[in-house]
């Protein structure tokens, strides 16, 4: 049999296009990847990612704001829960005349159906947090402009989520949870393009347990999109850290109507095939 017709009838078995199931590229990468190549203008190592980019209001020299990024190395014994291999980002935003603040983002590639957005895709990472401060400090991550998941100093000891833009609700991941190491998971589902995209948000330890939250729900992925990442440090009394970017296939299990429909196009297949031969 001709190998283009396997591989045709293999994609409307699954029902899925010969283009791609996935929107964003698949993508990884580490801190350990950059030791003795890390600062504000490093290089774009890893893969499936866009280049770094840093925006800050760092000035320094006695007066503030001091706002900067580093290595964390496991050696300087900071309280650093997003360690892997002995290394992890780390950000600071302190005050001085002003409040500092450093936002550190990541463009993501796109994949096979030309899109950059997450699309029946899983985007995770690993963040961590010394110390934020009073009101008007906080660490957070934005993935696009559709999810925020950030923690704000001089409240209850609380995580809020933001979905598209919307009210900050908080979350059940406390300060401790967050400094001892959180990975974000953020799952997306189909329609892709759509006002109701399917999503499924797990904050849990980063060294592995039950999660502190999973919230399931829809967002409009016309006006917003979930395309890069953000991490966000404003006025902090300790450092931030991140680790472990990943994009991977979505590995939930299809609903029932999902696999009634690739079951009916399984049998179409089939009969396509017998036809050929």
């Amino acid at each position: 049999m001709n190998q283009n017709l396997k591989t045709s009838a293999i994609a409307l078995a699954m029902g899925l296009s010969t283009v791609g199931a996935f929107a964003a590229g698949t993508a990884s990468d580490t801190a350990a990847n950059y030791s003795g190549n890390w600062s504000t203008t490093p290089p774009n190592l890893g893969s499936g990612f866009g280049s770094w980019t840093f925006t800050d209001n760092n000035v320094g020299s006695g007066s503030g704001p001091y706002a900067g990024t580093y290595l964390d190395l496991a050696s300087y014994g900071n309280s650093d829960g997003a360690l892997s291999g002995g290394y992890a980002w780390g950000t600071y935003a302190n005050g001085g005349s002003g409040n500092g603040y450093l936002d550190m983002s990541r463009s993501f590639l796109a994949g096979p159906s030309g899109s950059a957005s997450l699309y029946n895709q899983t985007f995770s990472m690993v963040i961590g947090a010394a110390g934020v401060g009073n009101a008007g400090s906080s660490v957070g991550l934005s993935i696009g402009n559709a999810f925020n998941v950030s923690y704000v100093g001089g409240g209850s000891d609380n995580m809020v989520l933001s979905v598209d833009g919307g009210a900050a609700n908080p979350v059940p991941v406390a300060f401790a949870n967050l400094n001892a190491g959180l990975e974000v998971s953020l799952a997306v589902s189909g329609p892709l393009n759509s006002l109701t995209e399917g999503y499924s948000l797990t904050l849990s330890p980063a060294a592995g347990g039950s999660a502190y939250y999973v919230g399931t729900g829809t967002f409009d992925s016309l006006d917003y999109n979930t395309s890069s990442f953000t991490l966000a440090d404003v006025n902090t009394s300790g450092d931030q850290f991140a680790n472990n970017p990943t994009i991977s296939p979505e590995t939930a299990v299809p609903e029932p109507s999902t696999l009634a429909l690739i079951a009916m196009n399984g049998a179409a297949a089939v009969a396509f095939l017998r036809r050929r031969k």
